[in-house]
């Protein structure tokens, strides 16, 4: 299906190009539609072109055997691929689709060319994959110095800010991922998630119910999120 400039103009990581690279994006990228469970690439795979995902959520993750290390989960207008394309390097993680996605794409071979005549595009393809780089730091830093809690509520706040609904009783987010990617994200395992869950409950910080978790005192929540091990 052929991406449109009104289409290209929903994506802010492409704002800042100049008319004529979005019209040569443009005539170069392609729609590409993902059921559940499926993969925009996989890990070890060769280098990914470039996505910016329309519809739906993509989890990025690591895997070894059987265990999985959620990195980010990406919402629409989330731009992601293309990380190893300048040393054609193996994708260093997969890209999957939690739920039904579309996301515009160019692939390897088109976003080379359009590299070496842009250099707009260069400069918006690195300040991306400086601001994952980042993202991924941080990961680190919250795996080697924040224990189970602190990550659980970092993860909370990160939901909330993304599709976060104030009510009356709370902030009120749906109930989107399963205890075992909530494990994967965090670090740990499905037992301790369950088990910080309902510490969480007990300290009044949360309610939950089987579609939702409402957040009952964010402040306190936020303290939880920034505490460090000693």
């Amino acid at each position: 299906m052929r991406v449109t400039l009104e289409t290209l103009a929903e994506v802010a990581a492409l704002h800042g190009l100049a008319p004529q690279t979005l019209e040569r994006v443009a005539q170069s990228a392609t729609l590409l539609a993902c059921a559940p469970g499926d993969a925009f690439y996989q890990q070890g795979d060769p280098p990914a072109g470039f996505f910016a995902l329309q519809t739906g959520r993509v989890k990025l993750y690591r895997h070894s055997g059987e265990k999985a290390q959620i990195l980010a989960i990406l919402l629409p207008g989330d731009c992601f691929g293309a990380e190893s394309l300048p040393d054609d390097a193996p994708c260093p993680w997969t890209a999957e689709a939690m739920e039904t996605s579309t996301a515009i794409y160019l692939a390897p071979d088109r976003l080379r060319q359009l590299m070496a005549v842009c250099p707009d595009l260069q400069v918006a393809l690195l300040e991306l994959v400086s601001s994952r780089l980042r993202q991924f730091v941080t990961l680190v830093h919250d795996l080697a110095f924040r224990d189970v809690a602190a990550r659980l509520a970092a993860v909370l706040l990160a939901r909330v800010e993304a599709e976060g609904t104030v009510t009356a009783a709370g902030v009120q987010i749906r109930r989107a991922f399963s205890q075992q990617e909530v494990a994967a994200m965090v670090g740990t395992a499905r037992e301790v998630v369950y088990r910080t869950f309902r510490q969480f409950e007990r300290d009044g910080l949360l309610k939950l119910s089987r579609s939702h978790i409402l957040i009952l005192d964010m402040a306190r929540l936020a303290e939880v999120a920034r505490r460090e091990t000693r």
